[in-house]
């Protein structure tokens, strides 16, 4: 592959969001206290937040032990390009979503057996990031649908 960065016309940055794992743990506890606010019985509530720990531990755990990747987009044809621990993957379908402060990815490949997700939290991605996202989105599903007429 030639250099993950020569010709991007969308490049961005992707990173663990401390306000995600703030969140997290915040419904973890909500979570915690709902089963002892309701009227189960004292032996399902203590088996709810068993259930509910373990749960929170493995998925703060999962969130801040992922490393940062880029990703990159060169414009026309090209497919989105994903480095991760020097790792890189090519995907050809995308689906960006942008509502509000949040931004979401979905790349998948050729066969569509192999996806990946990146969710970009407002302490994370800057309004200009957002915006060039939204922005190769659209390009992208352009390219797609006159590739598709063609």
């Amino acid at each position: 592959m030639d250099s993950f960065d020569a010709s991007a016309t969308c490049r961005i940055e992707w990173r663990r969001s401390r306000w995600m794992i703030a969140l997290l743990l915040l419904l973890g506890l909500a979570g915690g206290v709902s089963p002892w606010l309701s009227d189960l019985p004292r032996a399902a509530c203590a088996g709810a937040d068993l259930l509910v720990v373990g749960y929170l531990a493995w998925a703060l755990r999962r969130e801040a032990l992922r490393q940062p990747c880029s990703l990159a987009w060169a414009g026309g044809d090209a497919p989105w390009r994903v480095e991760c621990d020097g790792k890189v993957a090519a995907f050809r379908h995308v689906d960006a979503k942008v509502p509000g402060g949040l931004a979401v990815l979905t790349l998948a490949d050729e066969a569509g057996g192999r996806r990946t997700r990146h969710v970009w939290w407002p302490d994370t991605l800057d309004a200009a990031s957002r915006r060039s996202l939204r922005l190769a989105s659209i390009a992208a599903r352009g390219d797609e649908a006159t590739g598709a007429d063609a």
